[in-house]
């Protein structure tokens, strides 16, 4: 059975497309904001114009509230308000009050009249308040916010979590537009139709311009329409079509224009792109080319930001999944915002948006009107990006016992995809599709598969889940096993023997781990960490990276070996670089075309002393072994690095080799404890991780390696002064520093890590280490390091944010109070980051 998706991009002026009439006033900035405990907001009309909020907070829109002190824990009710005047005359245009997303739950009021509510946290909505709004007099908006909707194990982060602003657009306008595309890959073209949904339009016409990445217009078509007409077809064909995949995201733009007489009235604009997705047996092909892609799962939220997701972070987030080689994911249990869709559909990735039901939940049944409306708004508002390539309607959903009208919700949740969108796969998430040989899981066009378990489990389960369900093919939606720590040297999990496992078997056809990030979490069990944070990624909540990121990357690199060898001679370095393609059954497994080898020579202190590159032929899987050669000219040459990097920029794989052992390192900070020792270093980019060696009256003991900037080590004696030698080490060999600190053991506790400190405008964002019997933690800060005047207070685990002067440097320590009632040591004085 072939089941056949093409690509068909929709925008709607209300949500995704530029519009060129369209006038947008932000309402960000900070809002007055209660919360309301007590539940007597409504009662007490607290969405009145004439309410006294001169005792009421002030916060961040745009922002979370939990990013907060002082409602770090808050789940509940809280109101928000603002007042503006609006000094246009509207002149017989429409005037829209617009929320990208609010968490979860919001109802929403303008000058004491209710507007109406919302509750989906990850989907726009706005209302008309033509004949509301007061012209050129003050205008009121107020917002009561309920975040008590919780998924699994993520933070309920509660808020106006994205951008407010007023829309004002013509009466007479493009209402959204659909734009469908038909390629044809043999001749390397593309038909393309786009449905244009008008509103109160008079006798006029239609154009549409196709424009390229460089904004040349390669296609047109016009259409005269008569008044009162609701919908309007444009067709055009785009030759030499340049399509759109996860190496190659090519975007074109489609410009629609309504006039009259020759006057521009309304005009519009959103990207597209021109992909062909197939369900062939156990194959999924892209563009007619069979794919086997890993990935990831990714939570999308920060500790300092929450779920804003600024354009910083997400970009950041995207590039590190990227370069970690993340093709094709679910990607996250919670809707993306319109901005993080389209850099995904820049940067290249396959993902599944869904709607948030998890597990065992009341909202399953057939026609439910809830879920329903939750699929109709992710859909319509997320339709014109290619990087989408199907929906789900809800995460690990197939258990009958928790769910007794799974069958049927599934049969009327996928009719009601399938009809508002025929293009694109309709899929949930199974995690029993090895228990219940009678799950509906093949109603789905992939077999979305979560499992946890040791190397080899996920080969076993996938055989099971095949003989149950033969039709479809797998896709590992969630795989892993073991939770990993906040310590970014710590790596719990054999990422190779999982990803082994997996490989060899026809039907499936990727698989991504649980989780790319960590994330903050009130989920209570043994898994969540004492800093509120879920542990499981390869980068921390902070995005360094752990020791896992790097295996995991090897593990989803798009060749199956990368080997480096070089031989210094005579100031010249020869080297060969050696690559092997995957196989036709491996995971990742896929053709490469427009990859290269970029080669970089780095001096003893990490500067780049020269850079060359190797354009590579096309690879295709199950082709023979490569090699080539190289040589450096260069003088200092201390570190070799060879990267595979792929047509989109990313080094999804990495080799390096060291010509000079790393330079002597240094202790520069030492604390002790009753039986433990902490030591703090630089790191210098000479070495790859470092060591101590300690004892009593010599050095006979020695530490595990690490990559963090510290090294804790216990088991000591207490009242005895012990000997510590740092060691660094890379592939070339290791170097011993060359003074020896003596530290002894006292009645004392250690004080937190810091392993996040920046400032960012008027705040100072710290993040450090928790254990379960911390009560309370202390700072101390200011801008002379010998006067830290200003101290705060917190119970808040794992990250805080303190108040600062925008300009200013500041310096820090921190010491904590654990339960039994005494402190610790206060830490050492950190600069604060700029």
């Amino acid at each position: 059975m072939k089941r056949l998706i093409t690509l068909i991009s929709l925008a709607c002026i209300l949500f995704a497309v530029t519009c060129v009439y369209a006038q947008d006033i932000s309402l960000n900035g900070k809002w007055m904001f209660k919360p309301d405990y007590n539940n007597i907001g409504y009662s007490q009309k607290w969405f009145s114009p004439s309410t006294d909020i001169s005792g009421w907070d002030r916060m961040d829109v745009p922002g979370c509230w939990n990013t907060r002190r002082e409602y770090s824990l808050y789940t509940g009710t809280a109101w928000y308000q603002t007042k503006f005047t609006y000094n246009e005359e509207l002149k017989g245009d429409d005037l829209f009050l617009f929320f990208e997303a609010v968490y979860s739950d919001a109802e929403v009021w303008l000058n004491g009249v209710k507007l109406g509510s919302h509750d989906f946290g990850f989907t726009s909505f706005q209302f008309d308040v033509t004949k509301l709004i007061k012209q050129g007099f003050e205008n009121t908006i107020a917002v009561k916010v309920s975040n008590t909707f919780k998924l699994g194990a993520t933070w309920n982060w509660g808020g106006i979590r994205r951008p407010v602003s007023l829309h004002r657009l013509p009466s007479q306008r493009i209402e959204r537009v659909f734009v469908a595309t038909e390629p044809n890959l043999k001749k390397r073209s593309a038909e393309v139709s786009v449905r244009t949904e008008l509103h109160n339009v008079k006798d006029g016409t239609v154009f549409l311009k196709i424009k390229d990445a460089s904004q040349k217009i390669v296609a047109t078509s016009k259409q005269k329409i008569a008044s009162g007409t609701k919908e309007q077809l444009l067709s055009c064909r785009i030759d030499k079509v340049n399509l759109w995949g996860f190496d190659s995201p090519y975007l074109y733009t489609a410009e629609v224009s309504l006039e009259k007489e020759g006057k521009p009235v309304h005009s519009t604009s959103t990207r597209f792109g021109v992909r062909k997705i197939e369900i062939d047996g156990y194959k999924l092909l892209l563009n007619g080319e069979s794919v086997r892609l890993n990935g990831a799962n990714y939570v999308p939220d920060e500790r300092f930001t929450g779920s804003t997701l600024p354009e910083k972070v997400f970009r950041k987030d995207i590039d590190l999944m990227k370069e970690c080689g993340v093709n094709m994911a679910r990607l996250s249990h919670l809707g993306l915002p319109q901005e993080v869709l389209d850099y995904i559909d820049e940067k290249g990735m396959l993902i599944f948006e869904e709607i948030p039901l998890w597990n065992r939940n009341k909202l399953i049944e057939a026609n439910h009107p809830t879920p329903m409306k939750w699929l109709t708004e992710l859909i319509t508002q997320r339709y014109n990006h290619p990087c989408i390539i199907g929906w789900s309607a809800g995460n690990e959903i197939g258990r009958f016992n928790d769910n007794p009208h799974i069958t049927e919700y599934l049969t009327s949740a996928f009719k009601h995809i399938r009809e508002l969108d025929p293009t694109r796969l309709a899929i949930y998430v199974t995690h029993t599709a090895a228990r219940q040989e009678n799950e509906p899981a093949e109603l789905s066009d992939i077999i979305m598969f979560n499992q946890y378990g040791a190397p080899g489990f996920h080969g076993e389960r996938a055989e099971i889940a095949h003989r149950n369900y033969p039709s479809k093919p797998i896709f590992y939606c969630e795989y892993g096993h073991k939770i990993n720590s906040d310590n970014l040297n710590n790596n719990t999990t054999d990422f190779a023997g999982l990803a082994e496992g997996m490989r060899g078997y026809e039907y499936v056809i990727g698989a991504a781990i649980w989780t790319f990030n960590d994330y903050r979490t009130n989920y209570r069990d043994n898994a969540t960490a004492a800093t509120q944070n879920r542990p499981w990624g390869v980068v921390d909540v902070y995005r360094n990276k752990k020791r896992g990121y790097s295996t995991l990357q090897r593990e989803n690199s798009p060749v199956k070996k990368l080997e480096l060898n070089i031989t210094p001679s005579n100031h010249i370095v020869e080297g060969e670089i050696t690559l092997l393609p995957r196989e036709i059954l491996d995971l990742p497994a896929f053709d490469l075309r427009g990859y290269s080898l970029m080669i970089t020579a780095n001096d003893i202190n990490g500067n780049r002393i020269s850079k060359q590159a190797i354009a590579l032929p096309e690879i295709k899987v199950g082709s023979h072994m490569r090699s080539f050669k190289f040589n450096l000219k260069e003088k200092e040459i201390a570190k070799v690095t060879v990267d595979l990097v792929s047509p989109v920029g990313y080094a999804v794989d990495s080799r390096n080799q060291s010509i000079l052992k790393p330079t002597a390192p240094m202790i520069s900070h030492a604390e002790a404890a009753q039986y433990r020792i902490r030591i703090h270093f630089d790191r210098h980019p000479s070495a790859t991780q470092w060591y101590a060696k300690y004892g009593i009256d010599h050095p006979d003991q020695q530490t595990p390696p690490t990559i963090n900037d510290y090294l804790e080590f216990g088991n000591l004696e207490f009242g005895k002064e012990y000997t510590v030698q740092l060691v660094a080490v890379n592939d070339c060999g290791e170097t011993t520093a060359k003074e020896v600190v003596k530290i002894k053991t006292l009645a004392a506790e250690l004080p937190p890590i810091i392993c996040h400190l920046q400032q960012h405008k008027d705040e100072i964002r710290v993040g450090y280490l928790s254990e379960n019997w911390d009560f309370i933690y202390e700072f101390e800060y200011g801008t002379d390091p010998q006067n830290l005047s200003q101290s705060i207070l917190t119970t808040d685990a794992g990250a805080c944010i303190l108040p600062a002067e925008e300009g200013s440097s500041y310096y820090l320590r921190i010491r904590k109070r654990i339960n039994y009632g005494y402190e610790s040591q206060w830490s050492k004085v950190y600069k604060v980051m700029q």
